[in-house]
């Protein structure tokens, strides 16, 4: 190559990159108003950092800006760290995949006898979701979980949502007992294991399992919620690991996007990491969803990739690995982590990547308004109703010709929908009457947890 065409070619390399950077920033400049939350973006572009930038604060109350050294809690993009450090010590025969979680975990009822790691970590093992029982009880990201209540709280229910392998369902509850079983097939906690073999062999000194809420974050990029009077503080207050509990940056972050093209840790075990799992019938899991990741293919090109979210935050790690791509978007406010992301990569990409609905994935509707409840309907339903599941005692009351409903959670009004059910705020409620028409019992149902039993008393 000729010098002319040395300083051609650098010129027109720079130029590109200019161009793609000044998109990327056009795509980001809504989140950096003064004075509010926003986002941190990483490009690993073959190899290399093309772009690892902050916009918007980190801190509200100090005005520090974020910057790729920001720390994010990163939800459910904790997931395929939760799983690599499963592989991992699989590889070291600390456990198999192929294992019943009974095993390890035999606090858990009988009917979790034939639930496989590999099923909890493919969402295929019909286990009801912590989040939406804890919920029910009150509990939200900002309340303090623990793990050892969570356990006994899993390990009280009397059901699964479906048989295992059967269905699939996306589920906290799997990968927060992996946490059990890796600490006790390795003897150590998640946090100390991937910490071992993940993070200090990568590098990843930002990146950490936050086991303990009460330990400082250094460069911690606060949660916020918007409210009609502005943003509020939004942290995520968890002692739960597995499903989520990582806290780590966009420079760490595309350390681990790097090594899956440049292994350093898990050379024998990334492609089992991005396999897709399998139902009974044979048929694949929605999404090619591997453990811990989504596989799709998009326009033409494989898009591995993961969202997380939380009260006051949405992450998202996207690989394409056809083009050596990955981009990671990090969000402390209301912004969607995943569409920034997929339009960053579309600018890199040079291309379109088509979006993906979940098939019948239902259109939001606005709750219907609560209408007067019949006094037969009043009579037959008041009354005090108990879950041994949730340990949660529920008190349906008369206010007018409406019911409400008290319990730890708070207070919310019920709502008549067809079929005779009812909804208490998002929970749905399934009557069961006796042979006077005395409502005995309701199950409930909410998002992913199905079939909680209340008994009056």
């Amino acid at each position: 190559m000729t010098r002319a065409w040395f300083v051609f070619w650098l010129a027109a390399a720079l130029l590109l990159a200019s161009d793609r950077d000044s998109k990327v920033d056009e795509l980001f400049r809504p989140f950096a108003a003064p004075g509010s939350p926003g986002c941190a973006v990483g490009v690993l572009e073959k190899g290399e950092i093309a772009l690892a930038r902050g916009y918007g604060l980190a801190d509200l109350d100090h005005k520090l800006p974020l910057t790729p050294a920001s720390r994010f809690y990163m939800a459910s993009v904790s997931k395929q760290f939760t799983s690599m450090a499963a592989l991992l010590a699989g590889h070291e025969d600390k456990l198999s995949l192929d294992e019943d979680v009974r095993k390890y975990v035999p606090e858990l009822p009988a009917y979790a006898s034939g639930i496989t790691l590999r099923r909890m970590l493919d969402h295929t093992a019909g286990l009801r979701d912590y989040l939406g029982l804890w919920s029910l009880k009150g509990f939200s990201n900002e309340s303090v979980l623990r793990a050892g209540p969570t356990l006994s709280l899993v390990a009280r229910q009397k059901a699964l949502d479906f048989e295992p392998g059967s269905a699939y369902n996306y589920s906290n509850t799997g990968y927060f007992l992996m946490s059990v079983v890796i600490e006790r097939a390795t003897g150590k906690t998640l946090a100390a294991y991937a910490r071992e073999k993940i993070f200090t062999p990568l590098g990843m000194t930002a990146t950490r399992f936050q086991d303990d809420h009460s330990r400082p974050v250094p460069d911690r990029a606060h949660g916020y919620r918007q409210t009609p009077d502005g943003w509020r503080t939004a942290d995520v207050n968890f002692d739960i690991v597995g499903s989520g509990g990582l806290y780590s940056n966009i420079q760490d972050m595309l350390k681990w996007a790097r090594n899956f093209e440049q292994p350093v840790v898990g050379a024998a075990v990334l492609e089992r990491l991005q396999t897709p799992g399998h139902l009974t019938s044979g048929a694949g899991t929605p999404g090619g969803y591997a453990l811990g990741i989504t596989r799709q293919q998009r326009g033409g090109v494989t898009v591995v990739s993961h969202s997380g979210g939380a009260t006051g935050y949405s992450t998202h790690f996207l690989r394409v690995p056809e083009k050596s791509l990955a981009v990671v978007t990090l969000c402390n406010g209301t912004q969607s982590a995943a569409r920034l992301a997929e339009s960053a990569a579309e600018v890199y990409l040079g291309m379109a990547l088509p979006r993906v609905v979940a098939a019948g994935a239902p259109k939001p509707e606005r709750p219907p308004e609560p209408q007067p409840v019949s006094a037969a309907d009043r009579k037959a339903i008041m009354g005090h109703y108990w879950s041994g599941e949730l340990e949660e005692m529920w008190h349906i009351l008369e206010e007018g010709e409406l019911l409400k409903v008290q319990s730890t959670g708070g207070e919310t009004t019920l709502i008549k929908l067809s079929g005779g059910a009812y909804r208490a705020g998002p929970a749905v409620l399934h009557l069961k009457r006796s042979g006077e028409a005395r409502v005995s019992s309701f199950t409930i149902e909410l998002g992913r947890t199905k079939d909680i039993e209340f008994d009056r008393r």
